[in-house]
């Protein structure tokens, strides 16, 4: 009689439990590994599980799979806090991720086994964050109006967003060897619409360097302005990056509010407000300063001595643009200060940006190379500089002087002349 064929070494046979699933026993490649079990309802799908097991093992994975739940748990609290501290990732990007996982990741995907999600869950979960609220509806009534309207969708951006910050953890997942391939990258996010801002005209910002005029912050919008600065590089300025006889700024820092960690009594999260390191290599820069900035500094300067000795306490931290007792000045309120500026000038869906996109708009209406305005910019990649310039032809211009003319041209429109007495 032919004897009966007997398993492979360790391979072990498949059993049925008293529960009715059916159990087979895994072994890892190394010489004396212990035993691991995987589950199925049929005898083929335990088999099945035995052989995946199997070659994860031997392409050296942990037998233990963890929830995406918990990977991410662990990807917020050491591995991206490890990226702040060297310098490869924002404390705020860092805090805009917790707060998109937390929001719209783990809710759907949080308890499935990380090496268990596929291509066709990732779709599926874009496709219902396509469907759900913002979260963010509108709590006050607008003229005419007697009953709310319903919460927005999320936007392809957001949910595009939200795919970007999955995969990068996945990504990172399969660096530490948890999964053997990124399974979000292979899913392309929903396309977000690009919308193309208008310009500010040149009445619009005639009108509102005019308006300006009147504002406490009238220098810091023309610096923004003829700098061509993001709003947080503008508030960081400080006098000891200006250099009256070369005629340069030195552009080093930005200031931007973060969330802070939360209260243990109320779980709430006061912000507060950081200086940290440019947006890119490219952004910080030392810039030439035209005569008409620098006349406009002094005068500044002056100002802010006298309100500086008026004040019954100041923060001596050397910035250019402060608060009345010297302290670094809130982004939001800066904001509000600029939507006022707005309502006086006449000037509608403006923000403090479009004065840095005015600057790129006007160094190419006076045509400069589009090398010196990405210059003038500080922009990393000529790419970003053609979303502010188009089509330009090459003319070797002093980019400092050319906006600094341009800039004192418009100065000369109603109103007075801003920091002066005119």
């Amino acid at each position: 009689m032919s004897r009966p064929k007997r398993n492979a070494n360790r391979e072990g046979r498949v059993w049925q439990r008293s529960d009715g699933r059916w159990t087979a026993r895994v072994y890892g490649p190394e010489k004396g590994s212990r035993a691991h079990y995987v589950y199925g309802r049929t005898r083929e799908d335990a088999k099945t599980a035995r052989a995946a097991l199997e070659a994860e093992l031997a392409a050296g994975l942990p037998a233990q799979d963890r929830t995406l739940g918990e990977f991410f748990e662990a990807w917020l609290a050491k591995t991206l806090p490890d990226q702040v501290t060297a310098g490869h990732l924002a404390a705020s990007t860092l805090d805009s991720y917790a707060d998109n996982a937390r929001k719209h990741i783990l809710p759907d995907l949080g308890r499935i086994p990380l090496r268990q999600l596929r291509p066709s869950r990732v779709s599926q979960w874009q496709a219902d964050l396509l469907r759900k609220p913002s979260g963010r509806p509108r709590r006050v009534l607008r003229a005419g109006e007697t009953e709310l309207p319903a919460a927005p969708l999320l936007s392809p951006r957001t949910v595009a967003y939200c795919h970007a910050i999955l995969r990068r953890a996945v990504n990172d997942a399969w660096r530490d060897s948890l999964v053997t391939r990124n399974v979000v990258a292979l899913v392309k996010p929903p396309k977000a619409e690009h919308k193309e801002r208008r310009p500010l005209t040149t009445a619009e910002t005639a009108s509102l360097l005019s308006a300006s005029s009147e504002d406490r912050l009238w220098c810091y919008w023309l610096v923004v302005l003829t700098l061509g600065l993001r709003r947080g590089e503008g508030l960081a300025l400080r006098w000891a990056d200006v250099d009256f006889g070369a005629r340069t700024i030195a552009l080093s820092m930005t200031i931007q509010r973060i969330r802070g960690d939360a209260d243990p009594l109320t779980g709430r999260r006061k912000g507060k407000l950081v200086a940290k390191d440019m947006k890119t290599g490219a952004s910080a820069a030392v810039m030439p300063v035209g005569d008409g900035v620098m006349e406009a500094l002094r005068i500044h300067q002056r100002e802010q001595r006298k309100a500086r000795l008026a004040a019954p306490a100041w923060l001596d931290a050397d910035l250019i643009f402060t608060s009345s007792v010297g302290s670094a000045l809130e982004p939001r309120g800066v904001n509000r200060a600029w939507q006022s500026v707005c309502e006086r000038a006449g000037v509608t869906d403006a923000r403090i940006h479009d004065l840095r996109h005015a600057c790129g708009t006007y160094l190419a209406k006076a045509r400069v190379h589009p090398k010196a305005i990405q210059k003038a910019l500080r922009h990393a990649r000529m790419a970003t500089t053609e979303i502010y310039v188009h089509a330009l032809e090459e003319v070797d211009r002093e980019t400092a002087d050319t906006i600094d003319g341009i800039v004192t041209d418009l100065r000369k429109g109603p109103g007075r002349m801003a920091g002066g007495n005119q």
